[in-house]
């Protein structure tokens, strides 16, 4: 870890990574299917990202997150 980085901010991201993949159904599906091929730490930094690409995505629109996550049958 970088010794400029902010520690407490990627503590927090880690956890709600962590807490993201318990509790999102897409994001779970997502980890579940990559940790048959990668490592748990490339899977959590990988989720990490999503949730940081939803943020800014939500920022830039102005809306609340809309989940239209929907399993195919």
């Amino acid at each position: 870890m970088s010794p400029i980085a902010n520690k407490e901010l990627k503590q927090e991201l880690s956890q709600a990574a962590r807490s993201a993949i318990q509790w999102d159904p897409e994001l779970r599906e997502y980890a579940t299917r990559k940790l048959n091929q990668k490592c748990y730490s490339i899977v959590l930094n990988n989720v990490k990202f999503k949730l940081i690409l939803r943020m800014f995505a939500v920022v830039k629109r102005k809306a609340k997150f809309v989940d239209i996550y929907k399993k195919a049958a």
